[in-house]
């Protein structure tokens, strides 16, 4: 129903006289009670000013029916429905009208949420995939900074791998020389026994020598190994701000290399232990019948180079300790500046997420409002003019 079109509830005397009028002249012809009742009823509308509710029709129709007593009950009910059903169109017609102006509002109000939904749907859009662009560029910066430190590990393990092979040469180097000594000693049993004295000073000599050289690259190696530490300290200081995972590989990585350093030197004291007592009980079967005093000078220095090699590999397992425990402390205070820097992140989050929660809220909240003053709103169509 448009809003051009006028009703109201009520009927002006003409409407309803045109009604009855209109129904007892329907088939061509009128009933003298008929007529009678329309000119009864004429005379109780007359004494009505302005218009007629369906309640004051119900009671002028009644009141003609009691002073027309002659009409049919079938005829005054026909004539009282067709009167009525008026009132009924009316009412109908008018409720229509209220339904379809609702209807525009609510319309109207759903435009408006569905285009809030869609603007915010593309703002949420626009930030998740800025969020994506800013996760993947600090993905990519971690796998890059990652190959480097693994490819700094390799590159030292292969560093200290040559040194390992370098050491073992010269173990092997040293049984070689062992070995022939041993048989020369066997050959030359009566010679050795006339320059027992000599051997034993030149050995001694030599015992030291070797003493001293393995305390120099024992220097340099130390030496090495706290520049290896700082360079280390600089590069994990470099890499505060990497993720939780670079940490985690960089510990597994030197505990890793910790475990294979521990294993090698273990290695190395098992191989040396049973080689310095294969020598020892070779020496002791092949020469058990060689000079007392030569035996126990040659034992003597054996034991002072073990002691010193004990307490050297001592040494430095205390500095690779030490340098463990320094790469663990700076690994936990990495991870705590990592962790402090995401629960800041997360707190930043949480914060804009409720303040996008209490807009929405907000919004929400106006439109509701708006639509309730909307609705409240009441529509009063201009009444017909009065047909007299």
């Amino acid at each position: 129903m448009s809003d051009g079109i006028t009703m109201s509830d009520d009927l002006n005397m003409t409407e309803i006289l045109t009604l009855v009028q209109d129904f007892i002249t329907s088939d061509g012809m009128i009933k003298s009670e008929q007529r009678k009742f329309y000119q009864v009823l004429r005379t109780v509308l007359s004494t009505h000013d302005g218009t007629f509710s369906d309640l004051d029709i119900q009671q002028f129709l009644l009141l003609a029916r009691t002073e027309t007593l002659e009409l049919s009950d079938e005829d005054y009910s026909e004539i009282y429905n067709a009167v009525m059903e008026r009132y009924t169109i009316t009412q109908r017609l008018e409720d229509e009208a209220l339904l379809e102006k609702e209807l525009e509002v609510k319309a109207k109000l759903r435009m408006m949420a569905e285009s809030k939904a869609k603007e915010e749907a593309e703002a949420r859009l626009k930030a998740e995939q800025e969020a994506r662009s800013l996760s993947e560029a600090r993905l990519k910066a971690e796998e890059e900074t990652r190959q480097e430190l693994v490819a700094r590990a390799k590159a030292r393990i292969e560093e200290e791998e040559r040194l390992t092979a370098e050491a073992e040469q010269r173990v092997r180097d040293a049984e070689e020389a062992t070995k022939r000594a041993v048989e020369r000693a066997k050959q030359e049993e009566h010679e050795r026994l006339i320059a027992a004295e000599e051997e034993t000073k030149r050995l001694k000599e030599a015992e030291e020598l070797r003493i001293e050289e393995d305390a120099r690259a024992r220097a340099e190696e130390e030496s090495r190994v706290r520049e290896e530490v700082e360079r280390l300290r600089k590069v994990e200081q470099e890499a505060l701000n990497l993720a939780a995972e670079k940490s985690r590989i960089e510990e597994e990585r030197k505990a890793a290399a910790a475990e294979e350093e521990r294993k090698r030197i273990e290695e190395e004291e098992r191989v040396k232990a049973e080689q310095a007592a294969k020598i020892s009980a070779e020496e002791e079967a092949k020469n058990r019948f060689a000079k007392e005093a030569h035996l126990k000078m040659v034992e003597e220095s054996i034991r002072i180079a073990e002691e010193q090699r004990l307490a050297d590999e001592a040494k430095i397992n205390s500095e690779l300790e030490e340098i463990q425990r320094l790469a663990d402390e700076e690994a936990r205070a990495i991870k705590e500046q990592e962790e402090k820097i995401l629960a800041e992140e997360n707190a930043r989050i949480t914060q804009e997420q409720e303040a996008k929660r209490l807009a929405e809220e907000n919004a929400r909240i106006a439109a509701e409002a708006e639509a309730e003053a909307e609705k409240d709103t009441k529509v009063i169509p201009d009444l017909p003019p009065l047909d007299d």
